[in-house]
């Protein structure tokens, strides 16, 4: 009897340890005396084979895949790169870059004398030229090329005496046009086209004699004009994303240094000076990220070469000349992402065309 005794618990614990690994549970159990010891390995089910194991509760359906995360490293510009020609030519009237066909690329835009005619960037050259406006257009006041409606196309803006024209471009021309003020508008001292309150539809902002008003964009028509800060500019007045933001903060060049006023989304906060100190350009200054960061930097044309100087978010950095020597245009020079990379490149408008020094 003590013998079968025995071999009843041997086989009872041999049937409870069964039930136990079935079920994939692992409880840890105390060996059996005189007997070799059962180790109980636990069981990992694997979240791709976790429908084949427990489809009672997964219902069959298929194990989603393990997301893997992405680093994306940025690699910052520091400097202009040779002159490359993009384009010959000349323009009849005035010359303008921007991104029309919407791929990312800024366009060379000839305003001539028979209409615009677009030279879409394909990232190394400008291409054949088309006219889209189908004839002559002109502006009585200024011209400018600002994507007003927000699909992501810049739109051709007419400042005429009876009011701000907007036509839309559809990736390949530009549409009727249709007067977004309803009747005239003016600036004081000078008008601008920038995205002031990041709803990624650029808004008509008019630097006056009593401050800054801003007449925003709904995307089918200019609203209201809104005073958005008091005061004017020594020297000159910008308008450009120098915090990173996504919206046009308010740049003032005064004698003192440059003064940043940054935009909340309804009006432009208290100012900072950025430089520190008294700050100009021999030749022309211009807000544009150079480096890729997604902050417009204060960029100096000089005599001795184009100086950038990057923004930090709260302050524009030390500065360093990004063409190692004297930089100029026959006609005038542009800022602006040709080749799609994130960076604003400088363009030169000379004599025998269009030069591109690619930020690297």
């Amino acid at each position: 009897m003590p013998s079968s005794s025995k071999n009843i618990k041997r086989i009872s614990a041999i049937i409870l340890l069964s039930i136990i690994v079935s079920g994939c549970i692992t409880i840890q159990t105390a060996p059996i005396q005189e007997e070799p010891q059962v180790e109980v390995t636990p069981i990992v089910i694997e979240a791709e084979n976790a429908s084949e194991a427990q489809p009672a509760i997964t219902d069959d359906k298929p194990a989603e895949p393990l997301a893997q995360e992405k680093i994306t490293i940025i690699t910052q510009a520091t400097q202009f790169g040779a002159g490359e020609k993009w384009s010959g030519g000349v323009c009849d009237i005035a010359c303008y870059f921007a991104d029309v066909t919407g791929d990312g690329m800024v366009d060379f835009i000839a305003h001539d004398n028979e209409g615009l005619m677009v030279l879409p960037s394909n990232g190394t050259t400008f291409g054949t030229h088309t006219n889209w406006t189908g004839g002559p257009v002109s502006c009585h006041k200024n011209c400018y090329f600002k994507d007003v409606t927000g699909d992501g196309k810049a739109d051709f803006v007419a400042h005429d005496n009876d009011g701000v024209y907007v036509l839309p471009s559809t990736g390949t021309s530009f549409g009727p046009g249709t007067n977004w003020t309803g009747g005239p508008v003016s600036c004081d001292n000078e008008c601008f086209l920038e995205d002031v309150n990041g709803d990624q539809k650029v808004d008509f902002v008019a630097a006056d004699n009593d401050g800054v008003w801003v007449l925003p964009s709904t995307g089918a028509n200019f609203g209201a004009g809104e005073k958005w800060t008091g005061g004017v500019c020594d020297i000159a007045c910008f308008f450009a994303d120098v915090t990173g933001d996504g919206m046009a903060d308010f740049i003032a060049q005064d004698y003192d240094g440059i003064y940043v006023l940054p935009s909340t989304g309804s009006n432009f906060g208290a100012h900072s000076n950025w430089t520190g100190a008294g700050s100009g350009c021999d030749i022309a200054c211009f807000f544009a990220d150079a480096t890729g960061d997604g902050k417009a930097d204060y960029i100096a044309q000089d005599l001795e070469g184009i100086f950038v100087l990057p923004s930090t978010g709260s302050n524009f950095g030390q500065f360093s000349n990004w063409s190692g020597g004297p930089a100029t245009c026959d006609y005038a020079c542009f800022l602006g992402d040709v080749n799609g990379d994130g960076t604003s490149d400088f363009i030169a408008q000379d004599e025998d065309g269009i030069w591109v020094l690619p930020a690297k």
